[in-house]
């Protein structure tokens, strides 16, 4: 059987939210397979890159700081590359009732970003991710 992740390989990848827990594993598969890597991590004043600062593949990542909201940011990471893996968002559903603008700011618009900056830019393959918390609460783990 043919491992899908080894036609990444040669291949620019970004990765929206690559700082963080899953974006940074994903960033490290790909690395592994060949893929030339960029990953739009949140600017903090802290300049950290989150989970990435301590992965093995760190040096071999094209960190591009930014925000989703930010349609300049979005675009920049996204120019030249030929397939996006959007995993940014803001987390943590509880958060979401008490400052409801900043998720609607970075969780939707900033897709309406990621999807414009995609299209303007002619990238061949986008995948978007989301979470079971966007139909309900899982009735037992899986």
């Amino acid at each position: 059987m043919v491992d899908p992740i080894a036609s990444l390989k040669g291949k620019r990848v970004l990765v929206t939210g690559g700082g963080g827990f899953i974006g940074s594993r994903v960033c490290e598969r790909l690395v592994e397979a060949g893929a030339d890597v960029r990953a739009l991590v949140l600017y903090t004043s802290s300049g950290t890159a989150e989970w990435l600062d301590t992965s093995p593949v760190r040096a071999e990542v094209d960190i591009r700081r930014g925000d989703l909201a930010d349609r300049d940011s979005v675009m920049d990471a996204v120019r030249d590359c030929e397939i996006v893996l959007h995993l940014g968002a803001l987390i943590a559903i509880p958060y979401s009732y008490a400052a409801p603008e900043s998720y609607v700011r970075v969780n939707t618009l900033g897709t309406l970003n990621v999807l414009q900056a995609v299209r303007e830019c002619g990238v061949a393959r986008m995948v978007n991710t989301s979470t079971s918390e966007a139909t309900a609460p899982p009735a037992s783990p899986p």
